[in-house]
């Protein structure tokens, strides 16, 4: 039956075929490669992503699961972002990745006979309708897990009884999810916590500050649109004579933020060059756990704008750096503000608190991450125990 979404994903596709041809828009958004591939050749086990964050926290589960599983299935990951599939190529390792199909008939056909889907993990809340349609139809069972999930709210009408699993975040995002999804019977779900932290959860390692850090303040995944918050930061830091390290969300702001910082006269460094009075600016993805290592304190990007979504304030958390977000938590609500009251995190509501900000406790710190890590290493057990009742897992062991 062609429904209301099969005619959207149909109307998007005729679109999207058009657009393609558009040479400018098709270089920076890729859009012939997400309606026809290439794709690599399966059958995989496909793990999907929206953006970095997402990726890595994929990449660290992909990694794990060629750990604790013989015979792990090969693993697919996939991003709508080239940059992002060009940072998890450059990752050496045997996980394969290329650009995610966009979710049209005609492409998911072609992409499922390609790459044969053994089962299918989404990242936080990429539940495209078709990625879901496609697996319904491929696997005997319910071969579909969320990890890390986030959700708020999804398209009218979506069939989500291909999940079999759901770990979502926070209470709030499983009682929001199982409010729609409650009559597919899902097997398994579990409250998990963010599986960001998922590396630092298997390790056991307590939380603990960089002992003598060369770097005063880190602003992480800041957006352009977030300037003028920045530069009232950034001018209170190089007053004292900090050592400032700037990390853009979008590699291809690195340039523009270097003029404006040097419109207003500052002293501008390239990573990993670190001064005092300096701001240095780092040009490259995947080099955060670098600079937390040898930070004091950080402040999260997408925060300080409206529109935007708060970035990852947990990779700080875990490294021992004091962390601290703008006003704004746009998809990260409830988690961001157990933080603030548990004093784990710093939320500085306007700019002038950023001078006189209070820096958290690290034992705090350190108290409040027990917790999430007992939630995560729970719901990874739960995922791999849904994984080997699949088939082509059962041949498996898990080590």
């Amino acid at each position: 039956m062609f429904n209301a979404i099969d005619f959207a994903r149909f109307a998007i596709g005729t679109a999207a075929k058009a657009v393609a041809k558009v040479p400018a828009v098709n270089t920076r958004f890729h859009i012939g490669d997400r309606l026809n591939g290439p794709w690599p050749e399966g059958p995989f086990l496909w793990m999907h992503g929206a953006s970095l964050g997402e990726c890595k926290m994929l990449l660290n589960l992909a990694k794990f699961l060629q750990e604790d599983i013989e015979n792990c299935p090969k693993i697919l990951i996939t991003s709508q972002k080239a940059e992002v599939v060009e940072f998890i190529k450059n990752t050496e390792t045997n996980i394969e990745t290329c650009i995610a199909p966009a979710d049209t008939q005609h492409t998911m056909a072609a992409f499922a006979k390609t790459v044969k889907p053994m089962a299918l993990i989404l990242g936080e809340n990429e539940l495209w309708p078709g990625y879901l349609s496609t697996m319904r139809r491929l696997c005997l069972k319910p071969s579909v897990a969320i990890v890390s999930g986030r959700y708020r709210a999804s398209v009218p009408g979506i069939d989500f009884s291909p999940i079999g699993f759901a770990s979502m975040q926070t209470g709030d995002d499983l009682s929001r999810f199982m409010n729609v999804a409650a009559k597919f019977n899902i097997a398994s779900s579990a409250i998990g916590g963010d599986w960001k932290l998922l590396p630092w959860a298997r390790k056991g390692e307590p939380v603990k500050p960089a002992e003598n850090p060369t770097v005063d303040v880190a602003f992480v995944s800041m957006h352009m649109s977030e300037w003028t918050s920045l530069e009232r930061m950034v001018e209170s830091s190089i007053k004292r004579q900090e050592s400032v390290v700037l990390v853009p969300r979008r590699l291809e702001e690195a340039e523009t933020f270097r003029r404006a910082l040097i419109e207003e006269e500052y002293t501008v460094v390239d990573w990993p060059l670190v001064q005092k009075g300096a701001i240095s600016i780092v040009n490259k993805f995947g080099l955060t756990g670098d600079i937390f290592a040898i930070s004091k304190s950080a402040v999260i990007g997408g925060s300080f704008a409206r529109g935007l979504g708060v970035h990852n304030f947990w990779e700080p958390l875990q490294a021992g750096v004091a962390t601290c977000i703008g006003p704004f938590s746009a998809g990260q609500k409830e988690n961001a503000a157990a933080l603030v009251r548990e004093g784990v995190i710093i939320q500085l509501r306007t700019t002038a608190d950023y001078p006189r900000r209070m820096l958290p406790d690290s034992k705090l710190v350190s108290t409040f991450l027990a917790h999430e890590r007992t939630k995560i290493q729970d719901s990874y057990q739960q995922f791999i125990a849904f994984l080997k009742s699949l088939p082509g897992f059962q041949d498996g062991t898990t080590k």
